[in-house]
């Protein structure tokens, strides 16, 4: 069947968020007297959400770990737009996309408050044929619950569809649904782990290697 949506994950993926992560982080850190954390430290964590940066300076036994995620949100919600941006090569290939009347979403665990305050910023909101979160009530990936609302709310077929993320979980959510996956190198991907185990119908290095002609 031809393709006719085309989702994505967005931290590391869509969104280039690590730095705005990095920097409520080693706020948190410096009012703690907390060592902070370097930009490569920061980087490969920055789709795993707050916890695994409070885990990295804190010890769940022992400290707060509600009051500090409030912190650390706050901090964010404060200076979100400071440093984001879209990947390089993302809005050639929205528009790519859209020559090819190849719908586009986004499937996130990311609250839903957080990346509709950025994809307004990048004036994208109106563009969306579908945005899920992982606030919207739904099983967080690596589940496939909510490629699975979306194949139901697209009314598509799942060999309609691909998923695009940078994450074993982005991986692994893409086919239990049923959905090719695309990988992208260049999202917030430890070095010491072995990608091309993931299963990944497709690695990218970017995204204009998907050309849908």
């Amino acid at each position: 069947m031809p393709l006719r949506a085309c989702l994505f994950d967005f931290d590391g993926t869509f969104a280039d968020t690590a730095p705005g992560l990095i920097n409520a982080a080693n706020a948190i850190y410096k009012k703690y007297d907390k060592p902070l954390l370097s930009y490569e430290q920061g980087r490969v964590i920055s789709s795993d959400g707050t916890q695994a940066f409070l885990r990295q300076r804190f010890d769940e036994s022992e400290d707060n770990f509600s009051s500090l995620t409030l912190e650390f949100l706050q901090f964010y919600n404060t200076h979100i737009l400071d440093e984001v941006d879209l990947f390089p090569g993302t809005s050639e290939f929205l528009s790519h996309l859209k020559d090819k009347k190849i719908a586009w979403g986004i499937v996130t665990n990311k609250p839903r408050v957080f990346t509709e305050t950025i994809l307004n910023h990048f004036n994208l909101m109106a563009e969306l044929a579908i945005l899920i979160c992982g606030d919207d009530g739904y099983k967080s990936k690596p589940a496939p619950d909510m490629l699975n609302v979306a194949l139901e709310k697209l009314m598509i077929q799942s060999s309609e569809m691909i998923y695009i993320g940078d994450g074993k979980r982005d991986i692994d959510a893409a086919q239990l649904a049923g959905v090719q996956s695309v990988l992208v190198s260049y999202g917030y991907i430890n070095p010491d782990d072995d990608y091309h185990a993931w299963g990944a119908t497709h690695i990218i290095d970017n995204l204009q290697e998907l050309n849908f002609d």
